[in-house]
């Protein structure tokens, strides 16, 4: 048994005995299930079934647990109790990216120290004009598209803003897609990647092994596209420390780092490969759909959006983004309003994990290899911690003296998970989001066009069918 197991606890009870929706023979819950509503379906079924409860998939059960203190503990647990789902890592492996997210063990302890020290706030200074660049580029293509007054589809152009960011600071490459007038065609294959994904992932059988639908060969077709433009990426970074020897000791940026580290034979071209297409997934999708929430909700609340935009207007003064990096970093209310658009829609509202050994969580005995779902939003939606849970109310995450707090139950908010696999890319993510909403609010008022948004799941959460009216402001 693992260290969350307590002498002193009563008798665990078994998987079996726990409430869940019925399913039919061989299929369990399948014909219930659909892939791109996955966290809305495991969300109702807590509400009607508890805490922790069983789901039916095939013949095997998944164990949903939204108890965030026995969710919290068992991340802690990770990399030597916990790991990812078990269905992760396999899945990565067949589409031939095997990085520091599906990596466990001895491979995750390899590559975790390069990607950390790539993101952290130490190399985020250094590269924050690069930010700042971004910004006015977004500036300009906001008010291109004011122009025709009619409603702006505003999460394919943060997608834009995000692939610029994380292309210049990790490879080193302005792709500048914002300045483009068509979208960059790789941002199209990465989505069908991550919606490829989620659908095996909660697939009944891996069909995709023995033939192949329509769906899965766009999907490999999209991986090929992805794969040579990374290649493109890594061999220009051959180039430079070919030229210049130094950057082997002092790397400029994540991928001068992953080469350098493929040549000592510390990583092997494949992790180095991983970790590249990794980070191209992971900055396109996650801070795009966390700025198009904040963005939908400051819609639709207009007194929070004024607040919000007089900051942003103190820090930005005459220019049109924000031009130091601790000014950026001093912007508590846009901080406050991303967290609490996390809170409320947050992107990853699952996570996946399995135990290494028999255990006990929240009260459950649990054999090793069980899969688990924990829903991350559900204590954030719990009136026993957040009075108002469905009121958009930045305010909350701010102290006595106006600054972010983060005590009480703030704490079971988690967007960036929790324990030693919490995501290295969270300092990125908030400055990112923050000069963004900053640049936005100095620009532009936002309002709503009634039209009905939905949350799709694609691996993360992100809205559909999401547009908003943007008139320039007078500055």
């Amino acid at each position: 048994m693992s260290a969350l197991t307590s002498n002193s606890s009563p008798i665990p009870r078994s998987i079996a005995s726990l409430p869940g929706p019925r399913g039919l023979p061989l299929i369990g819950c399948m014909h219930q299930f659909r892939a791109e509503r996955a966290h809305l379906i495991f969300e109702e079924w807590a509400r009607r079934y508890g805490p922790v409860y069983k789901v039916p998939f095939g013949r095997k059960f998944i164990v949903i647990i939204s108890d965030i203190d026995a969710a919290m503990k068992a991340l802690r647990e990770r990399p030597h109790d916990f790991t990812r789902s078990r269905v992760i890592r396999p899945l990565f492996a067949e589409l031939g990216f095997v990085g520091v997210f599906a990596a466990e063990g001895d491979e995750w302890r390899r590559q975790r120290p390069l990607v950390v020290r790539a993101l952290d706030p130490a190399h985020l200074k250094r590269f924050f004009p690069t930010v700042v660049t971004a910004c006015e580029r977004l500036d300009r293509r906001w008010h291109a598209m004011a122009k025709s007054s009619r409603p702006v589809e505003v999460r394919s152009i943060l997608t834009r803003y995000t692939v610029d960011v994380i292309c210049s600071l990790a490879f080193g490459t302005d792709v500048a897609t914002l300045e483009r007038e068509q979208p960059d065609p790789l941002q199209m294959h990465l989505d069908r990647i991550f919606s490829g994904f989620n659908r095996r992932l909660y697939a009944f059988f891996p069909t995709w092994r023995w033939f192949k639908t329509p769906a899965d060969r766009r999907l490999e077709s999209s991986l090929q596209v992805a794969a040579s433009a990374v290649q493109v990426y890594i061999e220009s970074a051959r180039r430079e420390i070919a030229a210049r020897p130094e950057l082997k000791a002092a790397p400029e940026n994540l991928l001068h780092a992953l080469v350098a580290a493929t040549e000592e034979e510390r990583i092997s071209e494949n992790e180095l490969v991983a970790n590249v297409m990794t980070m191209l997934l992971a900055g396109e999708d996650t801070t795009a759909g966390t700025l198009a929430w904040a963005m939908h909700l400051l819609a639709l609340n207009p007194d929070v959006q004024q607040a919000a935009r007089q900051e942003a207007q103190a820090a930005i003064g005459s220019a049109t983004a924000i031009e130091t990096f601790e000014a950026a970093r001093a912007l508590p209310f846009l901080e406050a309003v991303i967290l609490e658009a996390l809170r409320l829609k947050p992107v990853a509202p699952l996570q996946g994990l399995s135990p290494l050994h028999e255990t006990v969580v929240a009260g459950v005995a649990l054999p090793a290899g069980t899969r688990i779902i924990t829903l991350t939003r559900m204590a954030g939606l719990d009136a026993a911690r957040f009075s108002e849970p469905q009121v958009f109310n930045p305010r909350r995450w701010l102290d006595a003296d106006g600054q972010v707090g983060d005590s009480g139950p703030r704490r079971a908010v988690i967007p960036f998970g929790a324990g030693p696999r919490f995501c290295p890319g969270r300092y990125l993510a908030m400055l990112e989001a923050k000069m963004a909403l900053a640049t936005t609010l100095n620009g532009f008022d936002l309002a709503d066009t009634g039209e009905r948004v939905d949350e799709v799941m694609s691996f993360t959460m992100h809205p559909s069918n999401l547009r908003l009216k943007m008139t320039p402001r007078q500055r």
